[in-house]
């Protein structure tokens, strides 16, 4: 093991972790590394110079310490609360049958410069919590205490302190290069005998930082030899094409009398397309070395050789002339390593073809994979699916054992209205087109289940263009029995869980820190989607949607959601009143909903019968999930309640059977927006007219009979998580703040907060959106950090298309809702977008003296005004022409011309614009802001129909408006 001081990781990694390598350290507790959280980019780095990483970083410039171990090594990371006074990390890991716990320290300058006293205090608080822990401990870093120094006053008064707590200190040479023990290894007096903790040295190697490395020995948790991991795959890139589909046309797939009805068809199908793989792709085991980085040639390894020749040598002549070849040699060692590895890279992204290849690279460049590998390292394979799988059951019983309990039955429950119009009673034949139409549509995210793996670009190659794939008996025949005798076939009901974790910060190995992501074979939702066409058509011709429900719903999203709850509270607010939004959280939503339920109310509430009705029962009949990690499977579990998860249906049946919600929420005088299982009410109420307390009570009486009205139908509401905000104007003449609202007949109580996230938008009270845009800088300012890194790997079209990928994407989403904010918030926005036109074309040609105008101009793109303006003016647009939903359009109207506006056709297909508001504040809002856009584009643009070339037109026209003024 080891300790060092890095004095920025960031700048120096290969010749930091060349020298570990060459120290042969498997654990290095590093303090000062200038990493920052989200520098998955440097992660990667690391990762592929063979060490992995559990890091925690200082807000703000400098600082951080982190905690780097070989590939085959296992450390978990334990969240610690953080101290002012030092900064530190603590993670173990297994030995035999005990646990070591290893923290490292960092103690910056400045904080040694002040007061020991608070030092003293917040360690003697960690300390004190180590000892409830189990497990031997090792604590090393830089503390910056001279420990030499016996007769200095904070030595002594540190060297009581760990006595205290019996901790032993071995370092007992100078650790740093104007002399001085500042970095200390720390354990528990009878370690040395427990832990094996032995050889401690300090090693005088010329390093980027001012301190010594700091190396001793661990014997008790042994450091397994890298192995190489056994993994089972498929040359897929070596199928001979012209053979493979001559095998599909021989094969029974084109024998009618294979193919009697879907459930047979389906297994059928499944079978042979497997074989047909097998035969031509078997499944083959092969081994890889995980420690083995891919761009490490011979050049590196002799690189290395030189290299620690040259250190041998400066340990034996102890010269300055061997210490200066040693330097010298270090340098050019990293330089070969870190050309080699851009390199390999830059050639990797020059030959990849596809744009799956590119981000495959990409993602491992910034380690964008991670999360999606990390599981519980407490069990392994069968017993850990096992595991996960009745927590996962177990999680949701208990929840639909609690509301079957508390249900009251309650005839106030009931807000369904009955069906009235031509009910749906069978499905329409898919034709042969209509199918191929929903093959193209579907994402083609790939499943265990299916025979053929459909992301691999030669075999979808093969498969969808292959006329015997998709023609007279395989899937149009599946389909149209499935449709026409309600029956969806048993082997499409099974899915596939993986565990995929919520926080990456969170505890790894605690199960209630992941959730269930289910895989469904692609035939499935052929079939899904198939059925919802079909379905959605018959909602939308009989109007059976809620009105406000915007999820999974065409030509609605989160960001119409959100324009209209923003543009409704500033209205409100201009009339001097106020508005509480009350944002519902509902446990495990789509697993516990009653088949039973769905199925009446799909009857009743939704017009479908017979064979469209049966489809549906046999559809949630007899599921079942499977929860699959790293190649191994649990036990199958049979699902009685719940709509499928994964699926294309399950949403939408979610919507169905939650659609009364609206009808509650209108009986009790609010507002509601709702997508999918996220809810969002708000009330309106003037102070000066009425008192709050009547308020209080209509709140409490809504969520009362929304949460007895869910107990009846099985979900739940968790008053715990759901989350309240008082918006209100700066202008008006006083402030109002609310209290904690008491629930009716329970302890539960709701608080107000000053900021709440509302379908990824952070609304305040003052509605200033000063806290969502520094969210946004802050985001996007992490991703081109992580983008510098790799930035010399990457030409110009890579860079931009990266760009508008991971942060475009951000500075647009809702932006529309940014109209009118101060100019210090856009001015936040656009230094992003600056900073981005810089990294595009990099800092020789563009400096931060230059005007970066010219830049923005030459890689077409508007600036964020102007970009805010555009989506104005495209969802006005979709407003015009019905593409957007009604609630939307509903904000603005159309301006009817008078006799003085006939004079000139250029006074047509105006809107009107609403009168001035009291307060300007209310300029922000859609109704006022869209008008005043739309009205100043050009007449002809106005007129434009086609939403792709009004897209392009008025990028030229506020293009032109933006770089010719």
């Amino acid at each position: 093991m080891g300790v060092f001081n890095a004095r920025s990781i960031c700048n120096k990694t290969a010749g930091i972790l060349e020298l570990l390598s060459d120290e042969n350290i498997d654990i290095c507790m590093l303090s000062e590394t200038w990493l920052r959280k989200g520098d998955t980019s440097k992660i990667s780095e690391i990762k592929d110079l063979g060490y992995n990483t559990s890091h925690c970083s200082r807000p703000g410039r400098g600082g951080g310490v982190a905690i780097l171990f070989k590939k085959n090594l296992r450390l978990t990371k334990r969240n610690v609360k953080a101290c002012k006074s030092f900064e530190h990390i603590e993670c173990s890991m297994k030995s035999g049958n005990d646990i070591v716990r290893l923290i490292s320290i960092y103690r910056s300058p400045s904080a040694a410069l002040s007061n020991i006293t608070d030092f003293l205090s917040d360690f003697d608080r960690y300390l004190e919590e180590l000892l409830h822990l189990p497990g031997k401990i090792i604590i090393a870093g830089d503390f910056n205490i001279h420990m030499e120094n016996k007769e200095n006053s904070d030595t002594e008064k540190f060297t009581s302190l760990i006595e205290r707590y019996g901790l032993v200190q071995h370092v007992t040479c100078s650790t740093h290069v104007n002399g001085g023990i500042l970095d200390l290894v720390l354990t528990r007096s009878n370690a040395c005998d427990q832990l094996g903790l032995s050889n401690v040295a300090v090693l005088q190697t010329p390093t980027t930082s001012d301190h010594y490395l700091v190396s001793f020995t661990c014997t008790t948790a042994p450091v397994n030899k890298s192995t190489r991991v056994q993994k089972f795959g498929r040359k897929i890139k070596d199928i001979d094409i012209s053979c493979f589909k001559k095998d599909i046309l021989s094969s029974d797939l084109n024998d009618p009398d294979k193919f009697v009805d879907c459930e047979k068809a389906a297994k059928i199908y499944n079978q042979i397309l497997s074989e047909i793989l097998e035969s031509h792709a078997p499944l083959e085991k092969f081994s890889v070395n995980p420690d083995q980085s891919q761009w490490i040639n011979s050049e590196c390894q002799d690189a290395r050789r030189k290299r620690r020749k040259a250190e041998r040598d400066d340990r034996r002549l102890k010269s300055q002339e061997s210490k200066a070849a040693y330097r010298k040699q270090c340098k050019k060692a990293e330089e070969i390593l870190n050309r080699t590895r851009n390199d390999y890279y830059k050639n990797q992204l020059s030959v990849s073809d596809s744009k799956k290849d590119t981000y495959r690279i990409i993602n491992n460049l910034m380690d964008r994979q991670l999360s999606q590998n990390i599981v519980p390292n407490i069990k392994e394979g069968q017993e850990l699916c096992e595991e996960m799988k009745d927590f996962f059951v177990q999680k949701v019983e208990d929840i639909y054992r609690n509301i079957k309990e508390n249900v009251t039955g309650n005839d106030k429950s009931d807000f369904s209205q009955s069906f009235c119009g031509t009910p749906m009673s069978k499905f329409k034949p898919v034709s042969e087109e209509e199918l191929r139409r929903v093959i193209k549509e579907l994402n083609k995210k790939e499943c265990e289940e299916d025979p053929i793996p459909l992301k691999n670009s030669i075999i979808h190659s093969v498969s969808f263009s292959c006329r015997s794939y998709e023609e007279n008996y395989k899937l149009q025949t599946i389909t149209k029995d499935s449709l026409i005798n309600g029956n969806f076939p048993s082997t499409l009901k099974n899915a596939l869980v993986r565990p995929a974790i919520k926080d990456e910060n969170g505890d790894a190995n605690s199960y209630k820190n992941y959730r269930p992501i289910s895989n469904l074979p692609f035939l499935s939702k052929i079939l899904e989607k198939c059925v919802y066409k079909q379905l959605d058509q018959h909602l939308n011709i009989n109007n059976l949607h809620a009105e406000h429900q915007s999820g999974y719903r065409k030509n609605h999203s989160c960001e119409t959601a959100t324009l209209t709850i923003y543009n409704d509270m500033l209205c409100i607010n201009d009339t001097k009143s106020k508005v509480v939004l009350l944002l519902l959280d509902l446990s495990a939503a789509f697993d516990t909903v009653n088949h039973n339920m769905l199925i009446k109310k799909l009857k009743n509430t939704y017009g479908l019968n017979d064979c469209v009705l049966d489809w549906f029962k046999s559809y949630l009949s007899d599921r079942s999930f499977t929860v699959s990690i790293n190649g191994a499977r649990s036990s199958t579990y049979y699902i009685r309640i719940g709509v499928p998860q994964g699926s294309i249906l399950g949403p939408i049946l979610f919507i169905l059977y939650t659609k009364e919600i609206s009808s509650i929420a209108k009986k009790h005088g609010f507002f509601i927006h709702m997508y999918a299982d996220d809810t969002q009410l708000y009330i309106e109420f003037n102070p000066l007219l009425q008192d709050f307390s009547h308020i209080e009570e209509r709140i409490v009486a809504c969520l009362q009979d929304i949460k007895t009205w869910m107990e009846a139908n099985k979900l739940k509401l968790n008053p715990d998580k759901t989350e309240a905000l008082l918006t209100q104007t700066r202008n008006n003449f006083f402030t109002f703040t609310v209290e904690d609202i008491q629930l009716d007949n329970s302890n539960e109580t709701i608080t107000p907060s000053p900021v709440v996230k509302s379908l990824g938008v952070l609304f305040d009270e003052y509605l200033t959106f000063e806290k969502q845009v520094d969210t946004t800088v802050k985001t996007c300012n992490m991703h081109l950090r992580n983008l510098r890194v790799i930035g010399s790997k990457l030409n110009y079209d890579l860079k931009r298309q990266l760009i508008h990928c991971l942060i475009f994407s951000k500075l647009d989403y809702c932006n529309g809702l940014l109209y009118g904010i101060p100019d210090y918030l856009i001015n936040k926005l656009q230094k992003v977008q600056n900073s981005c036109v810089r990294y595009i074309f990099g800092s020789n040609t563009v400096s931060k003296w230059d005007r970066i105008s010219p830049f923005l101009k030459q890689a077409h793109f508007l600036p964020i005004q102007r970009r805010i303006e555009y989506k104005i003016a495209l969802t006005t647009f979709k407003c015009l022409n019905n593409m957007a939903p009604s609630y939307v359009s509903n904000l603005i109207k159309p301006k009817a011309p008078s006799l003085k506006d006939l004079r000139g056709d250029e006074d047509y297909f105006l809107l009107s614009v609403p009168p001035v508001p009291h307060l300007k504040q209310t300029e922000r809002s859609f109704s006022y802001c869209a008008p005043t856009v739309w009205n100043s584009l050009p007449y002809k643009l106005r007129t434009l129909t086609d939403i792709r070339v009004f897209k392009s037109v008025l990028k030229t026209h506020l293009f032109k408006k933006a770089y010719e003024q």
